[in-house]
């Protein structure tokens, strides 16, 4: 028994053309794919036939990222570690050091802040007046002598002679006059 069609009638072939265009149209389609209900009629389908369900489902943008999809899964490991190595090595060249500094500063800003907040205080309070007086002692030894040397004669001048105009006139007024008495008795 065999039905086996060796011609068509001309209402089939005039149904060609729609036909074709139909299957055109959807071999040719860049809409996007309803993932859930390919992925359900797939499951019924293996189901239909006795046949296991995948476990996987791989979801791509397009026929072509699909087929090169498709031959990395069936190359195996080696192709895959060396896409994931090419690309490991030039996302962290491009990536991972604006990240790392970012992180780094943001940990040094947070942690730097806090750690002065807690200890900067004490650290001051036990040390500041040490490191003061010390540092006063040092310049003092250092400078004070310099400067005395440069400057102090000519401040001991100018102040005695401006207290001795400003006071000798007053004790001579005050005493002058007892001690000339005392001198000529």
């Amino acid at each position: 028994m065999e039905n086996k069609l060796t011609e068509l009638s001309e209402e089939q072939l005039a149904m060609l053309p729609k036909q074709r265009d139909k299957w055109l149209k959807i071999g040719l389609s860049t809409e996007p794919l309803d993932f859930d209900n390919a992925k359900k009629a797939v499951c019924d389908a293996y189901q239909s036939a006795g046949l296991e369900v995948p476990k996987y489902f791989y979801r791509f943008q397009s026929p072509l990222s699909a087929t090169i999809g498709a031959t990395l899964l069936k190359s195996g490991d080696q192709v895959r570690d060396q896409v994931w190595d090419q690309v490991g090595d030039q996302v962290w060249a491009q990536v991972g050091a604006q990240v790392r500094d970012q992180v780094r500063a943001q940990v040094r800003d947070q942690v730097g802040a806090q750690v002065w907040a807690q200890v900067g205080d004490q650290v001051w309070a036990q040390v500041g007046a040490q490191v003061r007086d010390q540092v006063r002692d040092q310049v003092w030894a250092q400078v004070g002598d310099q400067v005395w040397a440069q400057v102090g004669a000519q401040v001991r001048d100018q102040v005695g002679d401006q207290v001795w105009a400003q006071v000798g006139a007053q004790v001579w007024a005050q005493v002058g006059a007892q001690v000339r008495d005392q001198v000529r008795a």
